[in-house]
């Protein structure tokens, strides 16, 4: 628990953005979690790197949330204090125009939906992949969001990011690699004691898409999300795919798990790699199904799944 002291300079230092005591269930997607000690919303670098040494300093525990969009906090909530770039790490400009090539430097608050459709408003090609992925640029960039047409690798050229607590720098795309669906950060980026660095923005290479039809292309793949996945209260895939050729749903399906209720979360009917909160579900109804639907897979057909949403606190 945060000192009564460290609430006080967390208040001078941030004023009305930072909250205490604040409930997580409104800040994911799942609707469900305990409150954080303290979430922060930093105006800008400067303001974000003070904070970072603050918390450097007194050894206070911290965590950069995205959009909640792909996140699952447990009942009791978060130690520490929350770090949102939502507010002040937002912005989205055409950095550099080419020929054949435009540069666009999107912000880590930024709604990944909100880079798709300048995408699309300055007509360049590229992004559609990631119409309908919920969560931000900088979760989404942290996660390899994708899907079968594409993943953020595909198109990202670098990566603004600050060296905790206080050294700002940028992350070329020829050092940054990427698993399934993950960043991976080079050794020579990981600072001492294993910190990776805090992603401020993303520079993303697309192109001019000329006469190509971008809007219809981008209704046909939004009208396609909409009927092959859940409405409501979730937060995407629940579990990667072992493979490829291996999707999660399709082994939770056949296991016949689509519809399976625990509490108020329940896999979904449409999509069975997606658990939906059906209005009062609680985190442990979320994750007493999830290592259910991992026990049941296991038995039906000896696979092993692997969570794809990060599950934190306590």
């Amino acid at each position: 628990m945060l000192t009564s002291g460290f609430k006080k300079m967390l208040a001078e230092l941030l004023g009305e953005r930072v909250g205490f005591d604040v409930p997580m269930a409104a800040h994911t997607s799942f609707k469900v979690g305990g409150p954080a000690d303290a979430l922060a919303a930093p105006a800008d670098s400067r303001q974000l790197i003070d904070l970072m040494v603050m918390l450097e300093d007194s050894g206070v525990d911290w965590f950069v949330l995205g959009g909640g969009t792909n996140l699952l906090v447990k009942d009791s909530g978060i130690r520490g204090v929350v770090i949102s770039l939502k507010q002040g790490f937002s912005k989205i400009k055409a950095e550099k125009t080419g020929r054949d090539s435009v540069l666009v430097h999107a912000g880590a608050g930024a709604r990944l939906s909100a880079l798709c459709r300048y995408a699309l408003e300055n007509n360049l090609a590229g992004m559609n992949f990631a119409l309908g992925i919920p969560g931000t640029v900088g979760g989404a960039v942290i996660m390899n969001a994708g899907t079968g047409l594409g993943t953020m690798e595909s198109v990202l050229a670098g990566i603004d990011v600050l060296y905790v607590p206080d050294k700002p720098g940028t992350v070329h795309g020829s050092r940054v690699c990427f698993d399934y669906r993950g960043l991976v950060w080079d050794d020579s980026i990981i600072t001492e004691g294993g910190r990776a660095p805090i992603i401020l923005a993303g520079r993303f290479e697309l192109e001019p898409a000329g006469d190509r039809d971008q809007s219809a292309e981008a209704e046909s793949l939004q009208a396609w999300r909409r009927q092959s996945q859940p409405t409501g209260l979730s937060a995407g895939c629940v579990f990667k795919n072992p493979s490829p050729q291996i999707p999660a749903g399709k082994l939770i399906d056949q296991a016949g798990l689509k519809g399976l209720q625990i509490g108020d979360a329940q896999v979904s009917e449409v999509h069975a790699n997606f658990i939906v909160n059906l209005g009062r579900a609680s985190a442990s109804d979320i994750l007493r199904l999830t290592d259910t639907v991992r026990q049941k897979v296991l038995k039906a057909h000896g696979v092993e799944l692997e969570p794809e949403i990060k599950i934190i606190g306590e």
